[in-house]
């Protein structure tokens, strides 16, 4: 039972929203991912699309490794089809698509292979305010990974970001 003079948790008071603008901006990320996919399958490329069911921006400091950057949990229903097409030696170039909104970033993530015209998207929303120590570990180390990952923890695949301001902004404090 909540306090009547308890102060709301400024966190959740951050995701609520009564006017639909978060929402409107992961309808649009999850349409921009579809056209993407459809231009470069008119190209004739493989593509697989993946809707992160959940995104962690990790810093090294959070975990029994020094794992850092962008965590995204897989579901199942797309775990198996990233593993079959992903091999990190081959997709060495990426583009990202986002924009903040808010504090949040809703962005697609576009990993390329582009000798043999293959192309993972990554649909995914994070919350840039609870990024500052993923912002150390980055700037420390001069990279960004993008580490994609089962539910219960299993890494599927991680890609090095070595620009990797498109993915992030800094959070107003």
């Amino acid at each position: 039972m909540e306090d009547e003079n308890e102060a709301p948790d400024p966190r959740a008071l951050r995701r609520r929203d009564p006017e639909g603008v978060k929402t409107e901006a992961w309808k649009r990320t999850l349409e921009d991912m579809e056209v993407i996919a459809e231009d470069r399958r008119d190209d004739g490329w493989e593509v697989v699309t993946i809707v992160a069911a959940h995104t962690d921006t990790v810093s090294r400091d959070m975990g029994e490794d020094d794992k850092f950057g962008l965590v995204h949990v897989v579901p199942g229903n797309y775990a198996d089809r990233f593993t079959d097409v992903y091999d990190s030696d081959e997709f060495t170039e990426y583009l990202a698509y986002g924009t903040d909104v808010e504090g949040f970033m809703y962005v697609v993530t576009e990993l390329i292979d582009p000798e043999n015209e293959r192309s993972i998207l990554i649909a995914s929303r994070y919350d840039m305010m609870l990024a500052g120590g993923m912002i150390a570990s980055v700037e420390d180390e001069g990279v960004l990974y993008t580490h994609l990952k089962k539910i219960d923890g299993t890494i599927l695949g991680t890609f090095e970001h070595e620009e990797y301001e498109p993915l992030i902004t800094r959070p107003d404090t």
